[in-house]
């Protein structure tokens, strides 16, 4: 059995670490409540885009956006992950990467030149420990990235995609399902597919079937300027919602573990509270019997 003392710091110890984890599981759930609106906020406008892009294809011709044109080979692609700037959340990032490690592997098993793009730092870690090919780093932190950030980032690989330079554009990222369910999702950005299901979603064909309904509409401008300011718009908000999505799930796993740390943390306490008054009454009865022997011995 250990010693007083040692039980003793050792509880101080674990209530200090309890103190942090709850404190954390705290600050996470308040921060959840606010990703959370900004999560589901976004979808809504989302989806709206991508119900006018498919109606508008359906009367556009087949040349109507170099965006909508699939490439005869696949040479290059470009796969871009988002994680989380730090750790504390449970599989969160390990979820993640081992989908973006596997899917790398099986894109350049069929003769792919792969490369990322990589949001958080801890995704940047990641891939230069496994010393895959990088595109680019936004080193910006995911949770205070703007819109226009993520703007900027998306017409560049617009642009590489235009002139050739890659032939598909992936995101993988951590759909927020609920705030004990999120799961990682790898969606196509590149080339464009209007009617597509985004990702592994569920019940994510409903806006398509919504739009697949036959109308005819009198377009003005052309369905060309109208896909040309369009598409663009809509990729920027998928990835946009992505990284909202991934905040949003990133959270809800903190708070979990930061809980699950605390439930341990506890029942650690409670059994180690247990042990040192065993070993403290163990010390209070030896001192005992050690006295009545004294005095035995005096009065014999």
């Amino acid at each position: 059995m250990k010693g007083v003392k040692e039980l003793k710091a050792r509880l101080k110890s674990i209530g200090n670490i309890r103190k942090i984890t709850s404190t954390m599981e705290l600050v996470a759930g308040a921060k959840l409540r606010r990703l959370q609106d900004r999560a589901l906020s976004s979808r809504p406008y989302a989806s709206a885009i991508r119900k006018m892009i498919a109606q508008v294809t359906r009367v556009a011709p087949e040349n109507a956006s170099p965006l909508l044109a699939v490439p005869d080979k696949i040479e290059r692609e470009c796969l871009i992950v988002i994680a989380a700037d730090r750790g504390l959340c449970g599989a969160f990032n390990a979820n993640i990467f081992r989908k973006a490690h596997k899917y790398l592997r099986e894109r350049e098993a069929a003769g792919v030149k792969m490369e990322v793009y990589t949001f958080g730092r801890r995704s940047a870690r990641f891939f230069d420990r496994v010393r895959a090919d990088v595109l680019g780093n936004c080193e910006d932190s995911v949770e205070k990235i703007g819109y226009r950030r993520v703007a900027g980032i998306m017409g560049s690989l617009v642009d590489d995609y235009l002139e050739g330079r890659i032939q598909k554009v992936s995101v993988l990222y951590t759909w927020f399902k609920s705030a004990v369910s999120f799961q990682p999702i790898l969606e196509p950005l590149l080339p464009f597919e209007p009617e597509a299901a985004e990702g592994e979603r569920e019940g994510v064909g409903e806006d398509a079937e919504a739009a697949s309904g036959e109308s005819d509409y009198i377009m003005e401008p052309s369905p060309e300027a109208i896909l040309a300011q369009l598409l663009p718009k809509s990729l920027e908000m998928r990835l946009f919602a992505g990284i909202l999505e991934s905040l949003a799930s990133e959270y809800a796993a903190r708070r979990i573990a930061m809980k699950n740390a605390t439930d341990a943390a506890d029942d650690m306490s409670e059994e180690l509270t247990m042990e040192y008054n065993k070993a403290r009454q163990a010390g209070i009865t030896g001192d005992l019997l050690d006295i009545v022997a004294g005095a035995e011995a005096q009065a014999g």
